[in-house]
């Protein structure tokens, strides 16, 4: 379906290219990721001209998303930021970056449908095509594991889609300087998580806490994991809970995006 908000389906005014643009440097963590296990390097990112619009896309399966992204940095103070590209799903972005140069790319964590799926699947694929453009993650997501794993695939930036929406206009800058960008609320994440100083033996589940888990991502619910086990349901429901406390996961959504992001799943 044709999406009128792309301005590079349209004869409008571009980013002029070539006009003096700085040698591609390396890109300076200034210690953002550095307290969390991450060593992740991103070479030549793309920059906007000094002086001239930082060209974004955007990618979420929420219109009222994308209509809220555009806004707040097409209107922020000093707009340096244009939105030149909207896509609904992994697919959707990566056909669109063929052929609307940009900057900085926004994407959600979790979107349906398209051949390149999400997520760190998605992650990856666009740190393979378009090294050199820098990508924030906005999500709900509040995983550490997953975003340390979103980190090391490739994104420059972690923005929480919980906190103020005008949190993106910096994020958008400092990406786009070569610096990482991580939401103050995901910062507080990591710096609680067990998972800030990782071990080399990792997260283990015990063999029961295991099969609660593969079995309710699964698709099966406490009662019927409990019939099937032959175990009480509070025994299951304290099994699925001290899985959940050792992954780092607050909420049933996050269970299957980890179990499928890590091969919990077929």
């Amino acid at each position: 379906m044709e999406n009128k908000n792309n301005l590079c389906d349209y004869d409008y005014i571009r980013v002029p290219q070539g006009t003096g643009r700085s040698p591609a440097e390396p890109v300076t963590w200034d210690e953002t990721y550095a307290p969390y296990g991450v060593s992740v390097s991103h070479k030549g990112l793309h920059i906007a001209e000094v002086g001239l619009q930082i060209r974004v896309i955007v990618a979420d399966d929420h219109p009222v998303v994308l209509a809220g992204v555009q806004a707040v940095l097409e209107r922020s103070p000093d707009t340096d930021i244009k939105v030149v590209g909207e896509a609904r799903n992994g697919e959707e972005l990566i056909e669109l970056l063929k052929r609307c140069p940009c900057d900085v790319i926004i994407t959600d964590f979790t979107m349906p449908g398209g051949r390149y799926g999400d997520g760190l699947q998605l992650i990856s694929k666009l740190s393979s095509l378009y090294p050199n453009v820098p990508v924030i993650l906005q999500t709900m997501v509040n995983n550490v594991g997953l975003l340390r794993d979103a980190v090391k695939g490739g994104a420059l930036g972690l923005a929480d889609k919980r906190s103020p929406m005008t949190e993106l206009v910096q994020a958008v800058r400092t990406v786009a300087a070569k610096k990482a960008f991580i939401s103050a609320s995901l910062r507080e994440r990591f710096e609680e998580s067990e998972l800030v100083k990782p071990t080399e033996s990792g997260v283990e589940l015990s063999p029961k806490e295991l099969e609660v888990f593969r079995l309710y991502v699964g698709g099966l619910t406490v009662t019927k994991i409990a019939e099937k086990l032959n175990r009480s349901v509070k025994t299951v429901s304290t099994q699925k809970r001290q899985a959940m406390q050792k992954l780092g996961l607050e909420h049933d959504r996050e269970m299957v995006i980890y179990a499928r992001e890590h091969g919990f799943l077929e």
